[in-house]
């Protein structure tokens, strides 16, 4: 039985192919992440019925369309879209290919109206017909812009009709009318969202230099991506965190040490230029009111990496007292990761080998 439905389509642009390991690994997460965003975003009972790539194929089973309502979904998702990678853009702690370029993705929309059917696999249905395939190959056209929300002649109202924004697109299947629409005026709707300031704890406990023979990039994802956590730093019995996003700033994670639970938040600091930085951040240690530890990399010749660690914390009234104690206990424990770090890399560990 045929119905008529709705079918939609937002589609994220703008990652191009990364040689490297930890582009392709982020930037999936990051697509992730957005797509995520998206159906978050539905405001108009839009069912989702596929995730493809880097788009999501949604429906709405709809005798009569709105285009009031169809233009709010796309402006909802649009800014929503947007407002995320903004703040992204300024919470992020990783230069890699992927993270640094994540504010220049683009968002378009595909919507067509027509009459589908439906197909069942197994305990799910999907949409099926010629209107399906056509709405997907219309993602491939002639739109002379990044972000466009594009309608199909079904949707398209009179007056658009003569507009110098419609266009006619050839496909296998014959040539289709279409209208679009710019998106990027949007963007001036877009929340003011600002840098996360750096806060750094008073007291310079102390700080400790390395010299370790792998590259700066590769060094770095070992140290802020969590999934390697346990592989080099001793006393942890557990680590719990959001699997599925990449670790930026204001991202929260929980240690398990000695069945005890500390909540610890990724930081970071002002370096140079031809620096990198990551840091930690708690207000679960005795006698302080918090502890920053910062990993401050930066890359040498012939493929090796100067890592220096420093930790900052401000005392409770009277935790001064504590410092030469907590100075000599933490020298020890991160003179003892960083030791077991070192064997990790020696042993011919990359990356690659999780990633993949």
């Amino acid at each position: 039985m045929t119905q008529n439905a709705i079918l939609f389509i937002p589609d994220i642009s703008g990652f191009t192919e990364f040689v490297h390991n930890t582009d392709i690994y982020h930037s999936r997460h990051i697509i992730s992440e957005l797509l995520e965003l998206l159906i978050d975003s539905i405001s108009m009972d839009l069912k989702l019925a596929e995730i493809e790539g880097d788009a999501l194929f949604l429906y709405k089973l709809e005798d009569e369309v709105n285009l009031n309502d169809v233009n709010k979904q796309i402006e909802q998702m649009y800014l929503a879209f947007h407002s995320h990678l903004k703040r992204y853009d300024y919470q992020r702690i990783c230069n890699c290919g992927a993270c640094s370029s994540a504010y220049n993705l683009t968002l378009k929309f595909i919507v067509h109206y027509g009459e589908i059917e439906f197909i069942k696999i197994k305990d799910s249905k999907k949409p099926y017909g010629s209107n399906v395939i056509k709405v997907h190959r219309l993602l491939k056209n002639e739109v002379p812009l990044e972000e466009y929300a594009m309608f199909t002649e079904s949707l398209i109202p009179s007056s658009y009709k003569t507009s110098p924004n419609t266009l006619t697109g050839i496909y296998d299947f014959g040539s289709i009318n279409f209208a679009y629409e710019p998106l990027a005026h949007l963007k001036d709707q877009l929340p003011e969202i600002k840098p996360i300031p750096d806060d750094i704890p008073k007291h310079k406990l102390f700080d400790s230099t390395e010299i370790i023979q792998i590259p700066i990039l590769e060094l770095y994802e070992v140290i802020s991506n969590f999934d390697y956590r346990l592989l080099w730093v001793k006393g942890v019995d557990k680590l719990e965190y959001e699997k599925n996003k990449v670790n930026r700033s204001g991202l929260k994670h929980q240690c398990l040490i000695n069945k005890k639970r500390v909540e610890q938040t990724t930081v970071k600091k002002e370096v140079e230029p031809n620096q990198l930085v990551y840091g930690e951040s708690t207000q679960e240690i005795p006698f302080t009111k918090r502890v920053h530890v910062y990993y401050v990399l930066e890359e040498l010749e012939k493929g090796f990496t100067k890592l220096n660690i420093e930790v900052f914390v401000d005392f409770k009234p009277f935790g001064i007292i504590m410092k030469p104690f907590m100075k000599k206990n933490f020298q020890k424990i991160i003179s003892e990761n960083i030791k077991e770090l070192i064997l990790l890399i020696d042993s011919g560990f990359t990356t690659e080998q999780t990633n993949n």
